[in-house]
């Protein structure tokens, strides 16, 4: 298994590309993520498995923060913007 590992892509914003990783791994990750995201700032994370365009939402919202966007940037992949 690939280990995953933010990285810094400007002030309080971080990207995680998890394109690779099938469901349920994506639901599951951004529950640690996003304990280790600092206050106040945003994560990009990056995937290619439909369910986790709605299982990793509502995770976020469970945790008590916000998705800004779920967006397409190519075929067969997206872009889940998380704020905290």
């Amino acid at each position: 298994m690939k280990k995953l590992k933010a990285i810094k892509i400007g002030n309080n914003h971080y990207q995680v590309d998890m394109r690779g990783w099938m469901c349920p791994y994506p639901k599951y990750a951004i529950e640690i993520l996003l304990e280790k995201l600092p206050s106040a700032s945003r994560m990009d994370l990056l995937v290619d498995c439909p369910a986790a365009t709605k299982d990793v939402p509502e995770v976020v919202k469970s945790k008590g923060c916000n998705v800004q966007e779920v967006i397409p940037i190519s075929d067969g992949e997206w872009r889940i913007r998380v704020s905290k």
